[in-house]
């Protein structure tokens, strides 16, 4: 599942793949994933090479993620996209491998799993499904141009699927490295009370 959106006008894909350049996983996502996360990637990718999307902004230089610009989106004073887009270095397909992006919400988000769904005691609610997705929910407190939000969404695609030897951890471990750089980059790291290292899956 690839999520488009944002405006098109102030931020364009680079689509010079030549430019790109092969990245660790310890590069990605603005080098934040943890030495865990790290290796988290590379398990549910089945690779240690990477490429990332990058984009052009309103004066024509390439520009990748950040939790700053991440930051500045969840607070409304962007209009660009700010989602982090993984790929495999050695996959052709244009498809990326996991794409992370964050949203703002008001309302505290349901709590109850399905069995397609495996939960952690993650944030306010997090869970990975058999879709290949992790979505953690997280206290922070913004203010953009709708209002004051109390909670961010985070959500994580494997676009192109999940390497066998990978486990739904490894999922979360990624998602919650990213969610715990954005709280520290927004100030709310003490809100969001997000651990260092993800507990084990929540059983029965």
């Amino acid at each position: 599942m690839l999520l488009l959106t944002g405006t098109m006008t102030a931020c364009v894909q680079d689509d010079d793949s030549s430019q790109q350049h092969v990245l660790s996983a310890a590069q990605v996502c603005d080098d934040v994933l943890s030495p865990t996360g790290r290796k988290a990637l590379e398990l549910v990718s089945g690779t240690e090479r990477f490429t990332e999307l990058t984009r052009r902004n309103e004066a024509g230089d390439p520009e990748g993620f950040s939790v700053a610009l991440a930051a500045e989106k969840l607070r409304g004073k962007s209009g660009e996209r700010a989602d982090c887009t993984v790929y495999r270095a050695d996959d052709e397909s244009g498809h990326p491998q996991v794409s992370i992006e964050f949203e703002p919400r008001a309302i505290r988000p349901e709590t109850l799993v399905g069995r397609e769904q495996l939960s952690f005691d993650l944030g306010v609610h997090a869970y990975v499904n058999d879709n290949g997705g992790a979505y953690l929910y997280f206290a922070c407190t913004t203010e953009g141009l709708q209002g004051k939000k109390s909670y961010v969404k985070a959500s994580m695609f494997t676009v192109q699927g999940v390497a066998p030897d990978s486990a739904p951890e490894d999922r979360m471990a990624i998602l919650n490295d990213v969610s715990r750089a954005l709280a520290e980059q927004l100030g709310c790291a003490d809100e969001a009370a997000l651990p260092a290292r993800v507990p084990e899956p929540v059983k029965g």
